[in-house]
């Protein structure tokens, strides 16, 4: 932790005091539940949290994170979020913000659009703020909706699901504020954050009522993207020809809305579902088309994307060579110099996909590397997929077998 760190965060200092407002708690209310964590927060000591004139310890930390039921994680990630104020862009109004945060995502760059989102929440509440006479509430409530929206979509592609919860909730508690549109969005993005920790069951759940009430309002991008998701959770569940279904209606509707991000993403996630069946001839020409139109458009993440799609069918075949060449493509695309430009889940995977040849082929040398990089990966990375599941498992049995021959 860096001398800076430890002197406080004003970041971190203000989530904190959001949270314990967002629950009515006074100071002197968290020192009470504090100690009856068996923690000592003195509310003097908090206030400087607050303020960020200095920073909690690790055990202080675990009693706030009790306290208001975030993470701990949560906590790292608000202070790796100062490192985004160098990319905050030049524009001023709210509209070109938005403008520049959407632009950033599509081409993958989530830090990038995290920071315009970022500016426009606070131009969106400032001019709130200013409005004395409460003449246009509505109108600022929207941009501080869409612009938090913007913020919740660009942390779960960064990973910080927790976060993104947080800023989704905080939608919700505008009230009549929210446009139908991104109330709907907002839902759907509740869904992807539970589906990314894991509970399908309950984001199975909160995308169909997403399908419903999208249908009922008759909004076609919203019933696209619910389709979307719920494809997207049949994948995961190895329901491949659900999944498949749902794909290609939401395929249809992105062509509709002319959303050419989301109709390269079905494509390649029919590719997926194709091969996970065993259809690799089809799958993977349709991956491989999609592929060439993804680098057209300069769509980095999507990129990344088809290329461990692509290496994991090869995987499947037991064509490793392959598989390895797509990993290489796949880190060239999903690392970077620059932490915040890495997208941590695909160099997780190729990293898993790497350690599963290393143990097919009996190379320890290499099966040694590819878990330490699984390791050093698993500390960064929120969010829950198949391979995540079945390292950690490996990691659970591994422990129990220690426990057992110590």
């Amino acid at each position: 932790m860096s001398s800076s760190e430890l002197k406080g965060s004003a970041r971190l200092g203000t989530y904190l005091k959001q949270l314990r407002t967002g629950y009515g708690f006074s100071l002197r209310k968290v020192e009470e539940k504090a100690r009856l964590a068996g923690g000592e927060i003195d509310n003097s000591q908090l206030s400087r949290y607050e303020k960020g004139r200095c920073y909690p310890s690790f055990d202080k930390l675990r009693v706030l994170a009790g306290i208001f039921n975030v993470s701990i994680q949560s906590f790292s990630d608000i202070v790796d979020l100062e490192e985004y104020e160098q990319l905050r862009p030049d524009a001023e109004s709210f509209a070109d913000l938005m403008v520049v945060g959407n632009d950033e995502a599509a081409l993958g760059n989530y830090a990038r659009a995290y920071a315009a989102f970022q500016k426009g929440v606070e131009v969106a509440e400032a001019g709130l703020e200013m409005d004395v006479a409460h003449e246009q509430v509505g109108l600022h409530s929207t941009r501080i909706a869409r612009g938090r929206y913007g913020l919740a979509r660009a942390l779960l592609k960064l990973g910080k699901i927790s976060l993104a919860e947080s800023e989704l909730r905080n939608i919700l508690k505008i009230g009549d504020g929210v446009e139908s549109e991104i109330l709907i969005k907002t839902l759907l993005q509740l869904a992807n954050a539970h589906a990314e920790l894991g509970d399908r069951f309950l984001a199975r759940l909160e995308a169909e009522k997403c399908l419903l009430v999208a249908r009922e309002a008759g909004d076609d991008h919203s019933v696209a993207y619910s389709l979307h998701s719920l494809g997207r959770i049949a994948y995961e569940d190895n329901d491949f020809q659900g999944s498949l279904s749902y794909f290609r209606d939401s395929l249809i509707l992105y062509d509709e809305v002319n959303d050419t991000s989301g109709s390269l993403m079905m494509k390649v996630l029919i590719g997926a579902s194709h091969t996970a069946l065993g259809r690799f001839k089809v799958g993977g020409k349709l991956i491989q088309e999609a592929l060439r139109s993804a680098r057209q458009a300069g769509l980095r993440r999507l990129c990344a994307l088809a290329l461990s799609k692509l290496m994991e069918a090869e995987f499947a075949q037991k064509n490793y060579q392959r598989a390895k060449a797509y990993i290489r493509e796949v880190d060239a695309l999903a690392g970077s110099e620059v932490e915040e430009d890495r997208y941590i889940d695909l160099l997780f995977n190729s990293a898993f996909y790497l350690w599963q040849i290393a143990r097919g082929e009996g190379n320890p040398i290499q099966e040694k590397i590819a878990f330490g990089r699984l390791k050093y990966l698993r500390s960064s990375l929120e969010r829950t997929t198949p391979e995540v599941e079945r390292f950690d498992a490996h990691i659970g049995q591994r422990k129990t077998y220690e426990n057992l021959v110590s």
